[in-house]
């Protein structure tokens, strides 16, 4: 059974890393043909990916499912969920007529599909194991190049608004980093890249893993190269096409994981921010006052 918040069961197929040629095959032949595994038995399966029963349940056991049995069962109870979400990915929202009501109808839904996307593929635990490295952490680095900096620039400010240090950066401080590993300053950080190969944030995750900084890489699955080198990954949605709004996209479903963590803070820190809050409140009337 699916654990709410778990990666659905394909993206978990994409995903698990140290596949052997024969698992990789039996991989390949469900996602070239997602459709013919509703009726398939683990024979089937077999030889349609000329693998074997014994890779196919290595497989399931590999992706955190008891066997194949299980396996299928969550296969089936997601297909009409991936099958939507497939169909979402391909549709293009304007095109050389639209109008302008058609994009006001558009937009809004974009978002949601982004949001729909990015929850399908959310792993709670590692979003907890994540928050177990804030709730520690003397303060909190996030990184981003571009339109992704100032995202780090915005969530900086809303970490600091439930009462968490943040620090944005669009380059690596090595002076900085360096001091705080020798100060034992405990220190968390963020790394977010569309494509997960950004020369300029592989190199930070270089560094900071050189420095056993525990770090969360925000990309999509382009490019497995940045979640080789960070501690953990969360995937968010992007889209090839440029019709797609690739950028709004990638950061409305980066700005909802990063919510979902200043959220949570804030939920630690609910009653000290709250008495922080109504003493500033007080502050300003004073100040209108005076």
């Amino acid at each position: 059974m699916k654990v709410r918040g778990e990666a659905m069961i394909v993206d978990r197929l994409k995903e698990t890393p140290n596949l052997t040629v024969q698992e990789q095959a039996v991989v390949d032949y469900i996602l070239e043909k997602p459709r013919a595994l509703l009726k398939m038995s683990i024979h089937d399966l077999a030889a349609s990916s000329y693998t074997s029963a014994a890779t196919i349940i290595r497989l399931c056991k590999k992706i955190g499912t008891s066997g194949y049995s299980e396996f299928k069962t969550l296969y089936i109870s997601e297909y009409p969920e991936l099958m939507k979400l497939n169909e979402n990915l391909k549709t293009e929202p304007f095109n050389g007529s639209s109008s302008i009501d058609d994009i006001i109808h558009a937009l809004p839904m974009l978002v949601s599909k982004s949001m729909d996307y990015t929850r399908s593929v959310l792993d709670r635990n590692t979003i907890v194991r994540c928050l177990h490295h804030m709730r520690s952490a003397d303060h909190i680095e996030i990184y981003g190049n571009g339109i992704n900096y100032h995202i780090a620039q915005m969530y900086a400010h809303r970490f600091e608004e439930v009462g968490v240090h943040a620090i944005a950066y669009d380059t690596t401080h090595w002076m900085h980093v360096a001091y705080n590993k020798k100060k034992k300053k405990n220190t968390f950080a963020i790394l977010i890249s569309h494509t997960g190969r950004n020369p300029g944030i592989l190199d930070t995750a270089k560094w900071l893993n050189e420095f056993s900084i525990p770090s969360l890489a925000i990309c999509g699955k382009v490019d497995r190269r940045l979640s080789q080198l960070t501690n953990e990954t969360l995937q968010i949605m992007t889209s090839a096409g440029i019709l797609e709004l690739n950028t709004l996209l990638f950061t409305q479903s980066t700005m909802y994981i990063l919510e979902i963590f200043v959220n949570q803070m804030l939920v630690n820190n609910f009653e000290q921010v709250k008495e922080i809050a109504a003493n500033l409140s007080n502050s300003k009337s004073r100040w209108q006052n005076d």
